[in-house]
């Protein structure tokens, strides 16, 4: 469920509906947003950081970040 999750605020992110910089709700706030626990948001979370999509900075928030241009290998 939680890959699904960060799936769709990926896919939210890919299409501008959130953009680079601004905050995200709160992990309480998307839990209740979407109908699902609070700690499925959280591994959401986790994911979307490994993706390199998100950044959460202690008592600030969580900020979508600028895209990554394609590595030119």
């Amino acid at each position: 469920m939680y890959v699904a999750l960060a799936d769709h605020i990926a896919a939210r992110i890919a299409a501008g509906e959130l953009h680079p910089g601004s905050r995200l709700p709160s992990e309480r706030d998307l839990a209740a947003e979407y109908g699902v626990a609070y700690l499925t948001v959280r591994r959401a979370a986790v994911v979307l950081r490994e993706r390199g999509l998100i950044t959460t900075v202690h008592g600030k928030g969580t900020f979508v970040n600028a895209p990554q241009p394609p590595d030119a290998k």
